[in-house]
């Protein structure tokens, strides 16, 4: 079962029109666990009278500072009610569940690093190049934001070494030519990104074209447009270990959809299968994977899955529910 801390909001800034930042602590003062660059942590937020939100938000702040965590959230204009509570209504002083830190973006520490933040992606990025900078490696910044007041942490980020960062708002300096910066990399580099849908499928199509073999690429997606081969295939059965109830899985539903079909309560987040919050235990059966979210080791081990997304190969999966 996941570790959930009772923390409290120790602290709420503004960072930019779009972005407040929010620092977390624990009242006992006792210190909080450990993180690597490119964690997340899941909070629960009390933004309905009938359940709960989960949120999953980027760790941001000092590593070693180990009593506060930091968190930046923008406020998103299509919220579905997380970005908009924290932003409007969240304070000072409150308490909130928060998750251990979990890491499906890690930083590997690599010689040659190539950064590429666009927007609020900058927040698990961050950490990543100030350890770049401290380990001495050879990194580059590239920060894409839509306009100049969408900038976050730049100024902190130009005192590691403002030679090797590259700000670019489109609103002042047009689109930026990402084709002509990733053909300049070497087969030595490996990219990480953070950001929009456009740009990470931009990154993943010109790595696949010929002329960008070499480089390495590492994505983090905070969500994806979900359409209906995604969400759809054949039917199948779910059995529940913990009360040995049976479920068919129609062919245009999710997994997760007819568990609540049920009345199975079952934490879930993104439902596109970005954040990893419906992750369940795989008892039996060998699960069709379909997330953004789990390695291809961890996949070929098949011990979890994301019931949001994923289906099932064999006629019935046995889950830890």
């Amino acid at each position: 079962m996941q570790q959930i801390l009772q923390t409290r909001v120790l602290k709420k800034t503004r960072l930019s029109e779009r972005v407040v930042g929010v620092t977390l602590g624990l009242d006992n003062g006792t210190a909080l666990p450990a993180w690597e660059p490119g964690a997340h942590i899941e909070l629960e937020l009390a933004a309905s009278q009938i359940e709960p939100l989960y949120r999953q938000y980027s760790l941001c702040g000092q590593q070693d500072n180990t009593h506060e965590w930091q968190i930046a959230v923008l406020k998103d204009e299509a919220s579905r009610g997380g970005s908009v509570f924290i932003h409007d209504v969240l304070q000072e002083g409150d308490v909130v569940p928060v998750s251990i830190p979990k890491n499906h973006f890690p930083f590997a520490a690599n010689k040659k690093c190539f950064f590429i933040a666009g927007g609020i992606g900058i927040t698990p990025i961050m950490p990543m190049v100030k350890a770049a900078a401290a380990a001495g490696l050879d990194w580059q910044l590239l920060y894409l934001a839509r306009n100049t007041a969408d900038f976050i942490f730049l100024e902190d980020l130009r005192q590691l070494d403002g030679s090797r960062i590259k700000a670019h708002a489109s609103d002042l300096d047009g689109q930026f030519d990402l084709q002509k910066t990733l053909l300049a990399l070497d087969g030595q580099t490996t990219v990480y990104s953070c950001g929009p849908q456009g740009l990470l499928n931009a990154l993943e199509q010109y790595q696949d074209e010929q002329t960008y073999i070499g480089w390495k690429l590492v994505l983090e997606r905070f969500a994806i447009e979900a359409d209906a081969s995604t969400l759809t295939g054949n039917s199948f059965t779910v059995t529940l270990q913990k009360s040995g109830k049976t479920i068919t899985v129609a062919s245009d539903e999710t997994i997760l959809s007819a568990l609540k079909r049920e009345g199975i309560k079952v934490k879930c987040s993104c439902q596109n299968g970005t954040c990893g919050t419906c992750e369940t235990v795989v008892i039996s059966g060998l699960p069709e994977h379909r997330d953004f979210v789990l390695s291809e080791e961890e996949r070929e081990l098949n011990e979890t899955m994301m019931i949001c997304v994923s289906r099932a190969k064999s006629a019935e999966l046995v889950l830890d529910l």
